[in-house]
């Protein structure tokens, strides 16, 4: 299994590749506001009832400080100020996100705010000493002897650092104590951690990485992976592959071997999946050809839920096969159930003959992403051009791109690869040339 990552100028995006399928699939905008994002917020009103207090970032995002995350909460532990006493209206705090909000809930925030790195977790205003659940008594006595804090400052030390040096955890202290120092300078928004660091973090039994940016191989080697990045103009050639399983994700069917289908329809309470034989009928021994279709959806599907990130209620009609060929799928979706990060619960085939199971839910699924109110979301229109822009790069100047104006990011703007000459309206590259080129070409097009 190897973890392919590619930046553009305003999205990150990382897939898990094993036995040359993506099996796994993560992305966010760079300016996104998630769980673990830094940022700088206005304290627009109180609410002494709920005991919270609520914000605005810079953006406009509404946010929900409620009292116990509060500074003034933890320097008065374990008595509680109101609200009122911990913080003010118009006042601008450091804020980080512990929990993504879903509408009309806003994102949860604390100001006790980490840094993570390789065998620290800094709290700046901390104030106490935690260590991994893994580190025994002795390794634990030893660790709090080799770095120094103030009495504000805290501190995890992961399970690694118990194999560090006194003067590499000093070291580690003092960036993450810098990069504090910078937050609280500059009014920026800023991302814990990348998203592939995030994720090799996940799924530590994965030893391999193909990336674009140097700091993220540096960061990678250091956790121990084995890191490829290559230097070359344009787009990492694996990623190819990446959009090629992610537009097919993105299709309701999926194509089984010998013509037999999945048809997989997301609706709002719940996943329904049908698999369809096709042409894939035994006249003679169709039971046992059902089973065959079935065992095969069985792997297929798993999979699929991964890709697609699908959660919540799911319900799928397999064919109707023999009843030892219900029991080997039930098997199948166990087996495969196990090897999952995400907690999957198989309760069987019903009365009617349908299969459920459940998926811990975990961000939005893959549709839920790239669509909005039925037309691409923000994130989907970034996914279409920067990968294409990235390939122009190499043998043009300027790109005519036409898209929803208001939907791109500034940084895409700032930091693409070539000139742009915008137009507003469905998301696609018109033109590619010198920038007299676009600008002739606009040109002729408004005129004809």
């Amino acid at each position: 299994m190897k973890w392919i990552s590619e930046q553009t100028p305003s999205l990150e995006r990382v897939a898990l590749v094993e036995g040359g399928r993506v099996v796994e699939y993560h992305e966010r905008m760079r300016d996104e506001i998630r769980v673990g994002t830094l940022l700088h917020a206005k304290v627009d009103r109180l609410h002494p009832t709920l005991g919270a207090a609520f914000l605005v970032a810079t953006d406009g995002t509404p946010l929900y400080l409620p009292i116990n995350e509060t500074l003034e909460a933890l320097r008065r532990y374990p008595d509680v100020p109101t609200i009122g006493q911990a913080v003010q209206v118009g006042q601008t705090l450091l804020v980080q996100v512990v929990k993504e909000g879903a509408a009309p809930k806003q994102h949860k925030v604390t100001q006790n705010i980490t840094y993570g790195g390789r065998f620290l977790v800094y709290f700046p205003y901390g104030r106490r000493v935690r260590f991994s659940r893994k580190l025994d008594v002795v390794v634990q006595q030893q660790l709090a002897k080799r770095v120094t804090l103030d009495e504000t400052e805290g501190l995890l030390y992961r399970t690694e650092s118990a194999q560090a040096e006194g003067m590499v955890l000093e070291a580690e202290l003092k960036q993450l104590r810098t990069r504090h120092g910078k937050m609280v300078e500059q009014m920026t928004l800023e991302q814990d951690e990348s998203l592939i660091v995030q994720e090799a973090k996940r799924l530590a039994h994965v030893e391999e990485a193909l990336v674009t940016s140097r700091i993220d191989k540096e960061r990678l080697e250091q956790m121990g992976l084995r890191v490829e990045r290559p230097v070359m103009k344009g787009r990492l050639p694996a990623m190819e592959q990446v959009d090629r399983a992610i537009d097919k994700a993105l299709d309701k069917v999926v194509w089984l071997e010998g013509g037999a289908y999945l048809l997989i329809e997301e609706v709002e309470t719940m996943t329904v999946i049908d698999i369809n034989s096709g042409k894939t009928i035994s006249v003679k021994e169709q039971k046992r050809t059902f089973d065959q279709i079935n065992e095969a959806a069985a792997v297929e599907i798993m999979r699929q839920l991964r890709l697609r990130n699908i959660s919540g209620m799911i319900a799928v009609d397999f064919l109707r096969g023999s009843s030892k060929g219900q029991t080997r799928v039930t098997q199948l979706l166990k087996e495969r159930a196990a090897h999952e990060s995400k907690q999957i619960e198989i309760y069987g085939f019903t009365k009617m003959g349908l299969c459920e199971l459940t998926r811990q839910r975990h961000g939005k699924s893959l549709l839920e992403r790239s669509l909005e109110q039925g037309k691409p979301s923000r994130i989907a229109i970034h996914r279409q051009l920067e990968p294409k822009l990235l390939e122009i790069a190499t043998y043009a100047e300027a790109a005519v791109v036409r898209a929803p104006l208001d939907s791109l990011s500034p940084l895409f703007l700032q930091e693409s690869p070539v000139e742009l000459v915008l137009v507003e309206g469905e998301t696609g590259i018109l033109f590619t040339g010198t920038k007299a080129d676009c600008d002739d070409f606009v040109k002729r097009q408004s005129e004809s």
